[in-house]
């Protein structure tokens, strides 16, 4: 007899017949209802639900013995159904969470799991087997190379797991890990002053679990009514004209790699995240174009981007080029396909390291902090310097909105997903020139004479 439990019932289905009686403390409530069986689909899947207001089990047309339990809560489960070739009973076993788990993959399981019993084995005995021998270092490296690498922050993402989760926890078995486990990891970082860290950390490690679980690694989400550690305010750090012609004169002088100075001013001459002004590729630059097109699989928000090339920002890029071929002479190797290319040059700079360059320079007096003169910024400011500025000087936040590739501004209904093609490529190179030549303005001498830039808004 096949047993699923509901929260005031319980159904049992005869293996032979396939018929469901719902049941209440151990006595029949209703009349039997066959059990339903389709071909499912990840269509089905999303709107799965019982019509009764109980649970209802789905089997699966196309994989013997796979089933989607789905709650009136909302909660749908996959699970495999067999007979244990030890006694001949029947038996059930979790898969997966959907959908966190996704149908092709519980197929996957599902198939695998048949194979085993035409082995002599018990996929249930064999899951618990390898619960017992998991540890969490092991769910850290798994979810690493499974799902984070696949990430674009996917680096970072394996550093903080690794540091502040793997080396503190890694040798608890899964079986035994609890969510005070997780508060210690967190606590650690918080305890440091690393508060934005303790963010971080916390929705890795929240995502993490989530896999775990869609796996069938874990049975439970630990980290469900878990809040963040620490409460944070959106950043709203714009630097003035002055504080623009401060940095820009100390970061000449900064204790930083030439390239590293050159991916800052990048930043604020293009107004894109940092991430990406640092991971630019060779292909990606048609200097001829005069644009640079960051692929989907680089962009934050997964769509491909084109960014307008001002002058100054073209030979920003044409000074890194030139410094990157002659050291690949120098060294003897070819030259690295990435702009800016880190140490061996097997890898680009990444983000994280300019935002640390930056943070380096920060110095404190009285309590009160600067970097590079002026009060501290990190590079993520930059771009909404430029964003801000760009406004000032009269250029449509609609326009500001897709030079930043903000999906709120390029994608944001069905008409501009599906059927609005224009790419307002004309009105994003006049508000990057724009741009250039206010920026050129601000960092003017004071006797030079500056460039009349457009006022009022359009």
């Amino acid at each position: 007899m096949l047993i699923v439990a509901s929260c005031r019932n319980v159904y049992r289905q005869s293996a032979r017949t396939g018929v469901h009686k719902a049941v209440h403390n151990g006595k029949p409530v209703g009349r039997g209802v066959r059990m339903p069986k389709i071909e499912l689909s990840d269509r089905f899947c999303q709107t799965a639900k019982p019509t009764s207001g109980l649970q209802v089990e789905f089997f699966d047309t196309v994989v013997k013995g796979l089933s989607l339990l789905a709650s009136a809560g909302g909660a749908k489960t996959f699970y495999f159904n067999y007979t244990r070739p030890t006694d001949g009973k029947r038996a059930r076993m979790k898969i997966g969470r959907y959908p966190e788990m996704k149908l092709g993959k519980a197929r996957e399981k599902a198939r695998a799991g048949r194979g085993g019993i035409g082995e002599g084995q018990d996929p249930l005995v064999e899951k618990r087997a390898l619960a017992a021998s998991q540890t969490v270092a092991d769910m850290v490296d798994n979810y690493i190379a499974r799902h984070a690498s696949t990430k674009r922050s996917g680096d970072e993402i394996a550093r903080r797991l690794r540091k502040n989760v793997k080396d503190v926890i890694g040798e608890i078995k899964l079986s035994e890990l609890h969510r005070r486990d997780i508060t210690k990891c967190i606590d650690t970082v918080k305890d440091r002053g690393a508060h934005i860290e303790a963010n971080r950390l916390f929705e890795d490690v929240r995502a993490m679990v989530r896999w775990a679980r869609g796996r069938g690694d874990l049975d439970s989400n630990l980290v469900e009514g878990m809040r963040r550690p620490t409460e944070t305010t959106e950043r709203d750090r714009v630097l003035s004209d002055d504080e623009i012609r401060t940095m820009w004169a100390a970061l000449a002088k900064a204790d930083a790699r030439e390239s590293t100075r050159r991916i800052i001013r990048l930043c604020l001459v293009t107004a894109q995240r940092v991430g990406e002004v640092s991971g630019m590729t060779r292909d990606e630059i048609d200097l001829d174009e005069k644009v640079w097109k960051i692929p989907a699989a680089r962009s934050k928000n997964k769509r491909d981007h084109v960014v307008p090339l001002s002058n100054w920002a073209i030979d920003i890029i044409n000074a890194q080029l030139a410094d990157a071929e002659a050291l690949a002479d120098r060294k003897g190797r070819e030259v690295s396909p990435f702009v800016f290319p880190g140490p061996g040059a097997r890898a680009a700079v990444t983000g994280a390291a300019i935002a640390k360059a930056v943070k380096r320079e920060e110095t404190t007096k009285r309590n009160v902090s600067t970097i590079m003169g002026v009060a501290s910024w990190t590079p993520h400011d930059l771009r909404r310097t430029a964003a801000t500025h760009m406004e000032e000087i009269g250029i449509s936040p609609f326009v500001i909105g897709h030079v930043l590739n903000h999906i709120s501004a390029t994608k944001a209904s069905i008409t501009s997903r599906v059927y609005a093609r224009y790419d307002y490529a004309r009105e994003k190179r006049e508000a990057m020139e724009l741009w250039a030549a206010r920026l050129a303005g601000i960092l003017a001498p004071a006797s030079a004479k500056v460039v009349a830039i457009r006022g009022g808004r359009r």
